[in-house]
């Protein structure tokens, strides 16, 4: 018997067992947690934690208008989401499954789900989510189909990396810029002036591959005359001008101002943006000629 007609038989049996149910139609699957199928898809599979799935989501309050909290359709990892009332969910979701479920606020993985939004203010009010898993992508098939784009289309390829990149919870991000890079500075300066043309700069720096994550560059210090071409990638050279002596910055390059259509052999692909970690050890001041 296939797994379509088993779960259409045990969704009947599950309606006939919830009438002692808190929220009618709906099955207690876990603590305070409950379900509902709507509709049931072809996968055979369930998904794990090293999957990314595209997940339609529409939450409210119970009883209040779907979506009214979030609306959403969009990938994400799926170990990132199993935690709380997900749990139950993702033991019972395959590809083309549709299910409510209500559970308490407070048992939602919502700066996941909502990647940051402002959460609902009541951890003890219950909330409805219609939810639809639209595809399950493991990780072979994720990484052919980035493959695929970026021997396609390299700059689509690479502005894709780095939104995926500034939308993490780490940041804030500013653009430098109407460039695809971004950076963040923290610490305090201890020298407020910037570095000119002709000053000797001396900086350390940690790069890696946006795509994988490996390290690929490190320099404790690097001396060379800011300005001077040729010394460093452009993506340094604008790191210097932002930062001052004290401060710290993560700088998200595109590869026009890294590595460019060569990359580096054995290290790093064309077209790959990096994310370099910057800070400027000291600066000597050139001194004009009177």
């Amino acid at each position: 018997m296939t797994r379509t007609v088993w779960l259409y038989l045990l969704s009947a049996l599950v309606l006939l067992s919830c009438s002692g149910s808190r929220f009618e139609g709906f099955k207690e699957v876990g603590d305070s947690v409950f379900l509902r199928y709507h509709r049931l898809g072809e996968g055979e599979a369930l998904p794990t934690d090293s999957d990314s799935i595209l997940l339609r989501i529409r939450v409210a309050l119970h009883g209040d208008e779907p979506g009214s909290l979030l609306s959403t359709e969009r990938w994400y990892l799926t170990g990132d989401l199993r935690s709380g009332a997900f749990m139950p969910l993702l033991r019972r979701l395959h590809e083309g499954d549709s299910m409510s479920m209500i559970a308490a606020q407070s048992d939602w993985p919502w700066a996941v789900m909502s990647a940051g939004k402002v959460r609902p203010s009541a951890d003890t009010a219950w909330l409805q989510a219609e939810l639809c898993l639209m595809r399950i992508k493991t990780v072979a098939q994720a990484e052919a189909e980035r493959e695929a784009l970026r021997l396609l289309d390299p700059e689509d390829f690479e502005r894709m990396l780095i939104e995926s990149r500034i939308s993490g919870a780490d940041g804030p991000w500013q653009r430098w810029g109407t460039s695809l890079m971004h950076y963040t500075i923290e610490g305090e300066a201890s020298d407020t002036t910037h570095a000119f043309a002709g000053d000797l700069v001396v900086v350390a720096w940690k790069g890696k591959s946006l795509v994988n994550g490996n390290r690929f560059d490190e320099q404790h210090a690097f001396t060379w005359r800011y300005g001077d071409p040729d010394q460093v990638i452009a993506g340094i050279q604008a790191a210097v001008s932002l930062l001052r002596i004290g401060e710290e910055g993560r700088f998200i390059l595109p590869s026009s101002l890294a590595f460019g259509e060569r990359g580096i052999p054995d290290l790093l692909d064309p077209w790959s943006p990096v994310e370099y970690e910057v800070r400027i050890v000291s600066i000597h001041r050139h001194m004009p000629n009177p």
